[in-house]
């Protein structure tokens, strides 16, 4: 819960503490009230779902970058995989519900399998990096590992309100490029749909508080994305607004991107989920997200 989804999932979830009793865990950022855990130690995962007995969990830990996965592939298996596997095992026995956090990039944007956007919660899976392959393999330890009532929750590139440093999220890392001198390319390929994790915590809680009185309900997979979509040079336009920044430096790239091969479009479908809730939750602006999410740094950024 040390991430920018489980610090929403958690304020949310505690501010109703007549309904759900919330303990949060971390490891390289776990400071109190989160406890230290490490999910790739069994043992460990064993011992505080002994200590707890909780009714559910929600498996948000993973790497998610994939430019840092394809460095540490090892690592990223025993967390992304079979961490995830255990946890979901460890789950059944503990007649707990366990909820995985995966990504859209276990579509290939019709690479390999020509199935185009947006994605159904059946739609093939056919990741073209070893992030989303890990993720892929991820969702599949769930259901093999996680009973009739587990759930695997896709979402989209997210950013958060409460970041200290614009590198935790993959959507506010796009302003610094208004910070660099000299002229900038940035992409203007890849088709992305930053959502807000305090959206995401809201369908979360509404799972769950569905999953309360009927565990079998909302199983298997489902979808959260916000509807809205640009290109990282359009965000990074749009953040120089927010931030009172010049952008005539930064020149649209139309190329597909180095580092790890990403898709290009993974739009999300998400009307299996309203169809489960019995609503279709209704998604932050993206401006005012993003203005909300960009505030801390104002001064800083125009330093």
């Amino acid at each position: 819960a040390s991430g920018m989804l489980g610090r929403s999932l958690m304020r949310l979830l505690s501010a109703v503490p007549e309904t759900y009793q919330v303990v949060g865990t971390g490891l390289t950022r776990a400071e109190p009230p989160l406890r230290r855990l490490d999910l790739t130690d069994e043992g460990s995962a064993r011992a505080i779902l002994d200590e707890l007995r909780p009714d559910f969990v929600v498996h948000c830990a993973a790497e998610r970058d994939p430019d840092r996965a394809d460095q540490d592939p090892e690592g990223v298996l025993k967390l992304n995989v079979a961490a995830s596997g255990t946890m979901a095992r460890l789950c059944v026995e503990h007649n707990a519900t366990i909820i995985y956090i995966s990504t859209d990039y276990v579509f290939d944007g019709g690479i390999v399998t020509e199935v185009l956007p947006p994605y159904g919660v059946d739609a093939p899976t056919e990741p073209v990096n070893f992030y989303g392959r890990s993720k892929r393999d991820g969702e599949l330890a769930i259901l093999a590992e996680g009973g009739p009532t587990a759930l695997t929750l896709r979402v989209p590139v997210l950013y958060a309100q409460d970041c200290k440093d614009l590198s935790e999220s993959a959507s506010l890392t796009v302003a610094k490029s208004l910070l660099k001198t000299g002229e900038q390319t940035v992409d203007d390929w890849g088709v992305r749909f930053p959502t807000s994790v305090d959206d995401v915590a809201v369908v979360l809680k509404a799972i769950l508080d569905l999953k309360a009185k009927d565990a079998s309900s909302a199983s298997g997979i489902l979808h959260c994305s916000s509807g809205e979509f640009l290109t990282k040079y359009r965000m990074a336009i749009m953040m120089a607004e927010i931030l009172e920044l010049p952008s005539d430096h930064l020149r649209p790239d139309p190329n597909p991107p180095a580092g790890a091969p990403r898709p290009q479009n993974t739009q999300l479908d998400c009307s299996a989920t309203w169809a489960a809730l019995g609503f279709e939750h209704c998604f932050t602006p993206l401006r005012s997200g993003l203005e909300s999410a960009l505030r801390s740094f104002k001064e800083t950024c125009r330093a």
